[in-house]
């Protein structure tokens, strides 16, 4: 099946230079050689074995999340029907959005959101919405559904997803096809690039610098929550300043925790979730926090950095400064901006 508008599959427009996302401007030689990632296409990132799990537009969302959860999924691609194509992803930063969207309904609806609805009420509404829903959001994600093919070079994935600033870039056995073949993640490409010795061999300058003179410029200011919060309070802070994590403090100001749009998709599935509790008690619901919780140092350096984001346990870190203070979140898309060149490579 062929898409009816290829200009709805994919966008090859340059890429966004950092002067005009406000990042520092940086020495060309301290970017990674765009020639690596020419050399392999992204048909070496697709598993052995694999699938992936779609979803329909007309889903319930309680099926949506149940999709996320029980895959481990951090992004699904969607298909409707009616179109008979893809038409968007949903995503686990999305579910933060459905989630407050189904709670200002029901208070709406008459239920005080200070008070808090029953817990069931609550997952009522949310059972309620639907995948077409995501369509009501405003989410700053260009339009049309993004995809490459795996015959594209890894480089034209990086600049994709650095240039869109996307969680996740759809992989198609042709550029404008409808079939999907994998779903690739930056920490995907991050971790593929930690095995390669040419990268260490050409770039161990780059390497070897510090978290804090490398990756910091290319990381927005921290955003934080104290843990005496309410899980609705955090949960809006992740929807409105756009975050995939927020550092959770303690009264002193260290660190305590962190709250990651991944966590909501386990919150959003127990019923007995009430956005009014206390931040701290959402959070013992959750797995271990030393299973959640990856720091760094900004003195730690690029390749430890690598190292440690390319374990898909780590979604992302959080960097702390001498003092032990939050000055940052790391990801694998900041990393992968600071690799990769301004603007693509010229032939000629």
């Amino acid at each position: 099946r062929q898409c009816p508008d290829p200009a709805e599959c994919l966008h090859l427009s340059s890429p966004t230079t950092n002067a005009a996302r406000g990042y520092p401007p940086r020495d060309v030689e301290n970017t990674m050689d765009a020639h690596i990632l020419e050399q392999h296409e992204i048909f070496e990132l697709l598993p052995t074995h694999g699938k992936v799990v779609t979803l329909d537009a007309d889903l319930p969302m309680k099926h949506a999340l149940a999709a996320l959860a029980s895959h481990g999924a951090t992004c699904l691609p969607v298909w409707d029907s009616a179109l008979q194509r893809f038409v968007d992803v949903f995503s686990c930063t999305d579910l933060v959005d459905i989630v407050l969207f189904a709670h200002r309904a029901l208070a709406g609806a008459g239920a005080p959101p200070a008070a808090g609805a029953a817990a069931g009420d609550a997952q009522t509404a949310l059972e309620r919405c639907h995948l077409r829903d995501l369509h009501g959001l405003k989410r700053p994600r260009p339009a049309g559904f993004l995809m490459a093919s795996v015959d594209d070079s890894m480089l034209h994935g990086a600049l994709m997803l650095k240039q869109h600033a996307l969680e996740c870039l759809p992989i198609g056995d042709s550029a404008c096809s409808s079939s999907l073949l994998h779903l690739l993640l930056p920490e995907q490409l991050l971790a593929f690039l930690a095995t390669l010795p040419e990268l260490r061999t050409s770039h161990g300058p780059l390497l070897e610098e510090p978290v804090g003179k490398a990756l910091l410029p290319l990381c927005r200011q921290p955003q934080t929550v104290r843990r005496d919060a309410s899980l609705l309070e955090a949960l809006g802070l992740l929807s409105a300043e756009r975050l995939h994590a927020l550092p959770v403090l303690d009264a002193s100001g260290a660190l305590f925790d962190v709250l990651s749009s991944r966590d909501v998709r386990q919150l959003a599935s127990n019923p007995a979730t009430d956005l009014a509790i206390p931040l701290e008690e959402a959070l013992r619901s959750l797995p271990p926090k030393d299973s959640r919780v990856q720091t760094c140092a900004i003195s730690d350096t690029v390749a430890t950095a690598i190292t440690r984001l390319a374990d898909p346990e780590a979604a992302q870190l959080v960097c702390l400064n001498d003092a032990g203070a939050v000055c940052a979140v790391v990801t694998a898309s900041a990393v992968l901006a600071a690799l990769l060149p301004s603007s693509p490579p010229h032939h000629g």
